[in-house]
């Protein structure tokens, strides 16, 4: 979906926050064509780094401005492109099957899909990769959380940080935790998404009966919602 600079421009100095909840940086900036239309938009973490990032990865709502995580953005991508690719194979050798089809016309076709399919799986590869190190970086996050979490409960039992303090930490542990968690399983649906899409069967010549293709809703990449 395109969006016009008159769309961005209410979202300037707004802080930007992931799915889960946290906030990831501001946008200060934006970059946009000829035709009004935005590119990428520049934004700040923290007060020391920035970052143009694409336009595709965000969204815009009524409650603010949304980026999609980089690791969701391509898993996204690389399963939707396996979807399509293998519906596409199913159609071929069905048309090919029932002769609704030349020969010609069909070797042309499969070809050209198990070209681009074979790029795909490349693609894939990379993209499970970057998924399995986001789960152990994750991993790890949850690891020192819940180490930070002991130390402080531990405090308060021995009587060294307050019932007000003590609290206030538990709560932002407790947040941060929850936050970590939830993405760990999020990146996990995506890894088995695409795994499933890989390892199931091709179709071979003649057989034209396609599987259901396992699907996940997920947030477009971009969606603009017009507050009232």
């Amino acid at each position: 979906m395109e969006v016009l600079v008159e769309t961005v421009e209410k979202y300037l100095g707004q802080p930007i926050k992931d799915p889960y909840g946290r906030v990831i940086g501001h946008l200060i900036s934006f970059y946009s064509d000829s035709d009004g239309y935005v590119t990428d938009l520049e934004i700040s973490v923290g007060e020391t780094s920035f970052k143009q990032i694409s336009i595709d990865r965000f969204k815009f709502t009524s409650d603010g401005v949304i980026i999609v995580p980089e690791w969701q953005y391509e898993a996204e991508k690389v399963a939707k492109r396996l979807e399509r690719l293998r519906k596409r194979l199913y159609a071929i050798e069905d048309l090919y099957a029932k002769k609704e089809i030349p020969r010609h016309a069909y070797e042309t076709f499969k070809k050209k899909l198990d070209t681009e399919l074979t790029k795909v799986k490349n693609d894939s590869k990379k993209v499970k990769e970057m998924l399995k190190k986001k789960i152990h970086e994750l991993e790890d996050t949850i690891i020192e959380l819940e180490k930070a979490f002991t130390s402080v409960k531990m405090s308060y039992i021995a009587g060294e940080v307050s019932d007000k303090t003590y609290k206030a930490a538990a709560e932002q542990l407790r947040k941060y935790l929850e936050y970590t968690t939830d993405e760990k399983e999020d990146v996990k649906k995506h890894l088995d998404r695409i795994e499933k899409l890989e390892n199931q069967p091709l179709p071979v010549g003649g057989e034209h009966e396609a599987p259901s293709i396992p699907t996940q809703e997920s947030p477009l990449p971009v969606v603009v919602i017009e507050g009232s």
